[in-house]
């Protein structure tokens, strides 16, 4: 017939059935929230990046209008309109070039003219041109150097306007080279460069064109501190327009430069300066290349209606030079046509750079392609649209930054929601161990006390049994001797202090567990204390046939409980005796290690194994022992709480069948 269960069972049977219940709807719920999550997510997303497109186009219009705003169409002075165009060129770095064009399409800014058939050939005074002659006869057909100076340095006397000077200036440094005389040329070269740097000879190049490579040939490491600051204002004042630009500005500029890092090649750092020029200088002569012939066509159109309008009178041309990335703003209505060639890449760069992003959920990635990409190939989380008509073909667009956006939330949650489930099972599993674990617990308790009774009965029945026996033997004068009345009176003795230390040991374990234990500390000799609880078994130790050996130091005192102190060693010699078989032999040792007091008690009885050493001080363990040995099992439980309430510690070493050793450490200073 089957038993019924339990009122633990069914509890346990109880708990499964509502756990597995609530887990499996939490699952349920779980999946289906999930899915509609996932559909959520998508949706908010597309809103998302539906209103970030807005956003852009709003930011990319102010942008604009903010580059084309505080001009006045009534400008007339050309410094001032250029000072006004670098001035925003300079604050937004998506400005690539500023510039300003005659009405004809040829440039003022920057400062460029090509071969042209209507240059202006300079006049000079018949002394002027007569003395040059023969400084250049002497120069060259004679090849009298000297001479040839004097002669150019007349003219440099006789010149009445700047283009006299400098032409006199630059034969002179020219023959000081000839005659190695470098310092003169440095000083008429850097003459040149400082105060004539605006003059074209003849042919329409500038003289500096002449100056820089002759001074570059004569400059070295060691002038080279001196001499740089002349040739960083030449390439300053050549991107500021101030000197003409031609069709071999770039291999004489590149050639300047490569010069200059030559002379400095220990020191490179020092021209930082100067390659900055340098790449405003080619980005200048880039964009003239790209746009000369196509801004002197679009002027020559004379309406620019067909534009589109960027605000403030600028029109929106596409780039002419195939680069869709580009676009210029350009002003008519200015006196001179002036505007702006502006770097989309650079400008969306900006725009990116703005909090256009602030509130969302989400983080995006914006991006530029050109034509219209579909969303297909499950790609429903990449939105594209038509940028803006100044960039027909450009398309914005916008895709979430984690491209495993929605699986990674889908897996987020199937973790979340799978560990809360897992969870939910291990604290089932956990419950019933721990129900289970608490029935076999008080099953073990209540074996361990029905031991107890028992064998704290038979432990008190034993000194009991003898010292009845021998009383009623006395009572009834059964004994005649009195060395047999001696005898009998000092085992009942001995039984009474055995039966008194069992009684102690119970006592002492019920203060325990109800945490009513007193100690009384005061400072006590150890020694004499050993001695005291050894003397305590000198019949047990006669009777027995045991050799107690005693290294015990003398003068070693400590604050302790004298009376538990006692106790603590009374049940662990008592322990020794009873462990004891074949080899009778206790060894106890007092001596002082750095600052702690050690106290051994050791014996050759039957040993402890490993596995019981860890539980031989619990409350009622007993050693399992062929060998049956009587016992309550709270013997070394009370040793190890006195111990402890000493603030000391208790050690044991033994190995099966060669005995055990207790050792008890305590800080000499122990209260």
């Amino acid at each position: 017939m089957n038993q019924k269960l339990k009122p633990a069972s069914r509890l346990s049977v109880v708990f499964i059935l509502v756990v597995v219940l609530s887990g499996s709807i939490l699952t349920w719920f779980s999946i289906n929230n999930i899915s509609n999550q996932k559909v959520l997510t998508e949706k908010r997303i597309q809103e998302e990046q539906r209103e970030l497109t807005a956003r852009f186009s709003d930011v990319l219009q102010k942008q604009i209008e903010n580059v084309t705003a505080g001009f006045s169409n009534e400008i007339s002075s050309i410094d001032v309109l250029k000072d006004s165009l670098n001035k925003k060129a300079g604050e937004n770095d998506f400005i690539s070039q500023s510039f300003i064009l005659k009405n004809n399409g040829d440039f003022i800014y920057p400062n460029f003219t090509g071969i042209s058939d209507n240059i202006i050939k300079p006049k000079f005074s018949s002394r002027f041109k007569s003395t040059f002659n023969e400084g250049e006869k002497a120069e060259f057909a004679e090849n009298n150097l000297k001479s040839a100076r004097e002669k150019y340095l007349q003219c440099l006397q006789i010149s009445t306007a700047k283009i006299d000077s400098v032409k006199a200036l630059n034969a002179v440094g020219r023959v000081s080279i000839k005659l190695k005389e470098y310092e003169n040329a440095i000083q008429q070269y850097n003459s040149i460069c400082l105060n004539y740097s605006d003059i074209s000879d003849e042919n329409g190049v500038p003289y500096i064109y002449y100056a820089v490579p002759q001074l570059l040939k004569i400059t070295n490491a060691g002038n080279l501190v001196k001499q740089l600051p002349v040739f960083e204002s030449v390439f300053e004042k050549m991107e500021k327009g101030e000197i003409l630009l031609n069709f071999n500005t770039k291999d004489w500029l590149t050639q300047s430069v490569k010069s200059l890092q030559e002379i400095a090649v220990n020191n490179p750092g020092e021209l930082d300066n100067v390659k900055s020029l340098e790449r405003h200088i080619l980005q200048q002569l880039q964009f003239v290349e790209e746009y000369r012939s196509a801004l002197s066509e679009l002027l020559k159109k004379g309406s620019l209606d067909q534009f589109l309008n960027a605000g403030n009178d600028y029109k929106v041309v596409r780039s002419f030079s195939g680069n869709s990335q580009k676009l210029l703003l350009i002003n008519t209505n200015f006196t001179n046509p002036a505007g702006f060639l502006i770097d989309s890449e650079k400008l969306f760069e900006t725009l990116n750079k703005t909090e256009l992003q602030l509130g969302f959920e989400f983080d995006y990635i914006i991006e530029f392609v050109s034509g219209y990409h579909s969303n297909s190939a499950g790609q429903n989380l990449i939105y594209t649209s038509q940028l803006n008509p100044w960039f027909p073909g450009q398309m914005l667009q916008i895709k979430p930054a984690n491209e495993n956006l929605i699986k990674d939330l889908v897996q987020r949650r199937s973790w979340i929601y799978g560990i809360s489930t897992l969870l939910l099972l291990v604290a089932m599993v956990l419950g019933v161990v721990l129900i289970v674990r608490d029935i076999l617990r008080e099953k073990h308790l209540a074996r361990l006390q029905s031991d107890f009774i028992s064998n704290v009965t038979h432990e008190l029945k034993t000194p009991l049994t003898s010292i009845s026996m021998f009383a009623e033997s006395m009572l009834l004068k059964r004994v005649k001797k009195d060395s047999d009345k001696d005898e009998y009176l000092s085992i009942i003795l001995k039984e009474s202090e055995r039966l008194k230390r069992m009684i102690n040991n119970i006592l002492e374990f019920s203060k325990l567990e109800k945490g009513k234990s007193e100690y009384h500390f005061a400072p006590t000799n150890l020694a004499s204390l050993v001695t005291m609880a050894i003397h305590e078994f000198d019949y047990w130790f006669e009777k027995e046939g045991f050799e107690v050996v005693s290294e015990l130091d003398n003068q070693i005192e400590a604050k302790v409980d004298p009376e538990k102190m006692k106790q603590v060693f009374e049940n662990l010699l008592n322990n020794a005796i009873k462990y004891s078989t074949l080899t009778k032999k206790i060894t106890t040792r007092l001596y002082l290690n750095t600052n702690y007091i050690h106290i051994e008690f050791e014996d050759s009885g039957i040993g402890i194994s490993e596995k019981e050493q860890a539980h031989i001080f619990e409350k009622f363990y007993r050693i399992n022992h062929k060998e049956s040995v009587s016992g309550t099992g709270l013997g070394l439980t009370v040793v190890k709480e006195i111990v402890e309430a000493h603030n000391g510690k208790i050690e044991v070493s033994s190995e099966v069948g060669k005995g055990s050793k207790f050792s008890i450490i305590l800080n000499q200073q122990t209260e």
